[in-house]
């Protein structure tokens, strides 16, 4: 049986990926692998995520603070807080901020999955400074149902 959550801000467990922190907010292990949400909090100049595909997962954003640079199919988007985007599935996406103040921003994947996991080790990849080999990456993202799409 689930019991139910109340997080304050800044609670939950939370793992560091270069500049940005990723607070895992539910995962799917509360929600019987329907839903998990996360918060990713992005310093100023934060890469974040480059352009992939999921092909078992929809994902969305919804932008909490700050500015975001969402890529979703190609297309730039400079979203503001409060905006939302729906991302299905096999439809290449990615975010950054590239402005001058922090941002938040809610990520929501359904199903699941055991996309924590993921962030964990991305986390542990770029631990202390370290920049790890594409064949790393790659071999993560594979893992979790993320596959890296070519820049323009």
């Amino acid at each position: 049986m689930s019991l139910p959550i109340i997080l304050q801000p800044g609670e939950g467990e939370s793992v560091k990926i270069r500049t940005s922190t990723c607070t895992f907010k539910v995962t799917g292990e509360h929600t019987h692998g329907h839903f998990g949400l996360f918060e990713f909090v992005m310093e100023p100049g934060t890469e974040g995520a480059s352009p992939h595909i999921h092909k078992e997962l929809t994902e969305m954003f919804y932008v909490v603070e700050g500015e975001v640079e969402l890529v979703l199919d190609r297309q730039r988007v400079n979203a503001a807080p409060k905006t939302f985007i729906l991302v299905p599935q096999n439809t290449p996406h990615g975010f950054s901020n590239p402005g001058t103040t922090s941002s938040t921003l809610l990520i929501l994947f359904c199903p699941a999955d055991s996309r924590e996991e993921y962030f964990q080790g991305l986390a542990e990849l770029t631990k202390d400074g370290r920049q790890p080999s594409q064949e790393e990456l790659l071999e993560l993202m594979q893992k979790f149902d993320q596959y890296p799409v070519p820049k323009d």
